[in-house]
């Protein structure tokens, strides 16, 4: 396979040049304790599962402090600044007197959100720490299993402040495995959730397929944050610029994203919401599992990546899949919803202009009928009042002669002097 040149991502990297970098390297670089209060044997192994790991590149001390239960009580001060605490406990070792008098002051002091793990194979008979501990809460591990390092890891993860992940990944190269793969889990579900509610038909201009300019920044935004995480996870230095060109290479460039992106999109005819999911999904599970194995090796062969682009393109199927099922049931089920209220409202409409009707035919009615008898009041009215005109005609005024003369309520005479009344 030829080497991919970085003009490949060149535009892609530029999409992320607004991105508030520092604050993720703030994240990885803030302090964080985490203390293991236990017997001698249980503490051996949480040592072991969360300082054995990939380690590339090597940091200094980390704050993890393991502290044997009989002096939990010279450390309680300690816990106050703590992250978390967690307890490891033998399922098959009995407590000693000095243990037993530790746990009891452990469990009545200040103390951060807790974590027990109890190592061994499930006895279920009583034991002394039960009066201070849940027993039904403790997390049951087989020190010898395959997946006892995957089940440390993980609860430790869940147990600890979402803003503390990062940073205990960085210093404990146990948890990066774990880390790594949650973080590349969640960032591909959720630009897989975001293709589906868009529509976006692929994940990079390079693939040939249409896809706007906004949504390519979003996604590309996710995916370049995610590797930048897991490059702080592994431990490598936070220059954001050289993590970005050192990786590009390693991911492949436009040949890698033409490959899945055919292998996903083919899946199905035409560029249905599967594979547009599917794409979304892969191309991201895809970055994710590659800068993974980069950043804690630095090495990645021909057979690995094969290994990788497979791993990706069956995982893709399925759950785009899943996701599209899920989108359409919850869409039938909002749209029957929808149906059933918009015939409410269609029938309260109906009901509402009858009862218009009635009301409109109820006033015209009303109003005629007042009309009516206000007409016939008018005419009466009127009438009325041209009798009595007439009646005034008729009759001559007071003061007033045959003449037309005028006087103070009294006729003159022709001559000028006044007549009797």
């Amino acid at each position: 396979m030829p080497k991919p040149q970085w003009s490949d991502f060149g535009v892609i990297w530029k999409t992320v040049r607004e991105v508030d970098i520092n604050a993720i390297r703030h994240e990885a670089e803030r302090g964080h304790a985490i203390v293991c209060v236990g017997q001698p044997a249980a503490l051996w192994w949480v040592d072991r599962f969360l300082r054995d790991g990939p380690n590339r590149y090597p940091l200094g001390p980390d704050r993890l402090a393991l502290v044997p239960l009989a002096e939990a009580g010279d450390y309680l001060d300690l816990l106050q600044t703590a992250d978390l605490l967690i307890v490891a406990l033998e399922e098959a070792s009995p407590l000693g007197a000095a243990e037993l008098a530790g746990l009891q002051r452990l469990s009545t002091a200040p103390r951060p959100t807790q974590v027990v793990l109890l190592f061994g194979e499930a006895v279920g008979a009583p034991t002394p720490w039960s009066a201070y501990l849940e027993r039904s809460a403790a997390t049951l591990v087989d020190p010898q299993s395959a997946a006892a390092a995957a089940i440390v890891g993980g609860a430790v993860l869940t147990a600890l402040p979402a803003e503390a992940r990062l940073a205990a990944a960085r210093r404990l190269p146990g948890l990066r495995p774990w880390f790594a793969a949650r973080l590349t889990s969640e960032v591909s579900v959720s630009n897989a959730a975001f293709a589906l509610a868009s529509g976006v038909p692929s994940l990079v201009p390079i693939l040939g397929i249409p896809i706007s300019a906004a949504d390519t920044l979003i996604l590309t935004k996710n995916q370049a944050l995610m590797v930048y995480r897991l490059a702080l996870a592994c431990g490598a230095p936070p220059d954001f610029r050289k993590r970005m060109i050192e990786i590009t290479p390693v991911i492949g460039g436009a040949v890698i994203w033409r490959q899945i992106a055919g292998a996903l999109v083919g899946m199905v005819p035409g560029y249905g919401i599967v594979p547009k999911t599917a794409v979304a999904f892969g191309g991201t599970y895809m970055v994710g599992l590659v800068a993974t194995r980069w950043y804690e090796t630095g090495l990645l062969t021909e057979a690995e990546r094969k290994r990788i682009m497979a791993e990706a393109t069956v995982k893709a199927r399925d759950t785009a899949t899943a996701m599209v099922e899920q989108a359409r049931a919850a869409g039938g089920k909002a749209g029957a919803q929808a149906h059933g209220g918009m015939q409410k409202v269609a029938q309260g409409a109906t009901s509402a202009r009858a009862q218009a009707g009635k009301a409109v035919d109820g006033a015209r009615k009303a109003a005629g009928t007042v009309s009516g008898k206000a007409g016939v009041q008018a005419r009466g009215a009127a009438q009325r009042l041209r009798e009595r005109s007439r009646k005034v005609v008729r009759r001559k005024p007071r003061g007033v002669t045959e003449a037309g003369g005028v006087v103070d309520g009294a006729a003159q005479s022709p001559d000028g002097s006044a007549g009797g009344g």
